[in-house]
């Protein structure tokens, strides 16, 4: 009984201790949630969620294809690309990019994001990684037989989608994840501390 009491005290569910179903969103059900809501319109329920989180996304792991709170120079191959895209992020307390050669895409913050701002560039993160990979499926196919390769243009226009989706989406995925149980807070998402200024 005690131990059952601990993990409701802790954000836990439990009808008994072996099945012990998490509200929180981490980065790993975190990306579920996401991916679910832009294939489908809703975010998991608590157990898909749970059931749906990858076991080995160990948190200790550098090979992540989203990288939030991350350094300019990490995000970036060179100012133009930054130039190119910052008008996009003008009303945000972020920016979100993608750099091919690391494959990963960046979510910068700058000095005044708060806790729902950070939440916001994760959003905005896995989104524009959604895109990138339907579009490389997509180009995969196509490459094959014409030897193409994304440019950077290609990259600016998935980013300025995102920024479209992301306006209409974003509350509609907050209130959704509130409805299934779900409690987001920044911290659980473990940003980096680099901030732009």
């Amino acid at each position: 009984m005690w131990i059952c009491f601990q993990f409701l005290q802790r954000g836990y569910t439990s009808t008994s201790v072996r099945s012990v179903v998490l509200h929180t969103l981490n980065r790993a059900r975190f990306s579920v949630a996401v991916e679910s809501f832009l294939k489908t319109g809703q975010v998991p329920s608590l157990q898909e969620g749970n059931m749906q989180e990858k076991i080995f996304s160990f948190p200790w792991l550098k090979d992540r294809p989203v990288i939030l709170g991350s350094r300019f120079r990490d995000a970036f191959q060179d100012p133009g690309a930054f130039l190119a895209i910052e008008p996009l992020f003008e009303k945000e307390r972020y920016i979100v990019t993608y750099n091919p050669s690391k494959g990963k895409v960046y979510a910068l913050l700058k000095d005044q994001a708060k806790s729902d701002d950070i939440l916001k560039a994760a959003f905005h993160a896995h989104v524009l990684l959604h895109f990138i990979h339907s579009a490389d499926n997509s180009l995969s196919s196509r490459s094959q037989q014409e030897h193409l390769m994304p440019a950077a243009t290609d990259f600016e226009l998935h980013i300025a989608e995102s920024c479209k989706m992301v306006s209409t989406s974003y509350r509609h995925f907050k209130n959704n994840a509130a409805e299934q149980g779900w409690r987001m807070s920044d911290s659980l998402l473990n940003p980096g501390r680099a901030r732009l200024h």
